[in-house]
């Protein structure tokens, strides 16, 4: 199958934890099940045909940017009808300056969908980075036949017991844990504790099988 890439950007971008209510906390990166939304946005992909469409994708995420949170409080207005509750204060986390670049595997036909509308420009509905607020600024980068090679570094982000966390600088790298997979009703069902080493090759505990795509080497989550 071929790997079709592209970057999303934005000034800020929020992927909001599911186990936080009125203090809303991010995820460190844009996820794979984020992704797929992303896609799923950019040709139109109606909401009840979401997760059928693109739960096959395969998605792997290079940061392109370091990760940087900022936390803002917003004075909160009820909006149920007849709710006589006062306002409430709540801090809210987004992440500042995301850039990432996206590598997608799937079928032939899909990937020559997105192709288009990404060389085209002509998004369906427009992408944005986990609050409709947060508009991404999206690029096509190539469509490639990737090689199978062995390797023992990663360029995007990897599944933290996959990785040699003794060769990396502590100082330049995050931690988190991430919803990788969901379900028809967009519950999240699969997580993976994951390694973020924002423009440095992650060093693997041993020789992996990766993709070549250009000069990356690509791991899917």
């Amino acid at each position: 199958m071929k790997i079709l890439s592209f970057t999303a950007s934005g000034s800020y971008a929020r992927f909001r934890c599911s186990h936080t209510t009125t203090s809303a906390l991010t995820y460190s990166s844009i996820h794979p099940v984020a992704v797929r939304g992303l896609i799923g946005a950019m040709l139109g992909i109606e909401y009840h045909e979401l997760y059928e469409k693109t739960k096959d994708l395969q998605i792997g995420i290079k940061l392109l940017n370091p990760v940087i949170k900022d936390t803002q409080a917003f004075n909160l207005i009820p909006q149920t009808k007849n709710n006589s509750a006062a306002n409430f204060q709540s801090r809210i986390q987004f992440l500042r300056d995301p850039a990432y670049q996206i590598y997608v595997q799937g079928e032939s036909a899909i990937l020559s969908e997105l192709q288009e509308v990404l060389t085209n420009r002509n998004f369906v509905f427009t992408p944005y980075l986990g609050n409709s607020e947060h508009i991404a600024k999206v690029d096509f980068v190539g469509l490639y036949d990737p090689k199978t090679i062995k390797s023992k570094f990663s360029d995007t982000i990897m599944v933290k017991e996959l990785v040699d966390l003794e060769k990396l600088d502590m100082d330049q790298i995050c931690f988190d844990r991430i919803p990788i997979m969901n379900n028809a009703t967009r519950e999240y069902k699969e997580y993976q504790n994951v390694v973020m080493t924002p423009q440095n090759r992650t060093p693997l505990r041993k020789e992996q099988e990766v993709f070549k795509v250009g000069e990356d080497h690509v791991c899917f989550l």
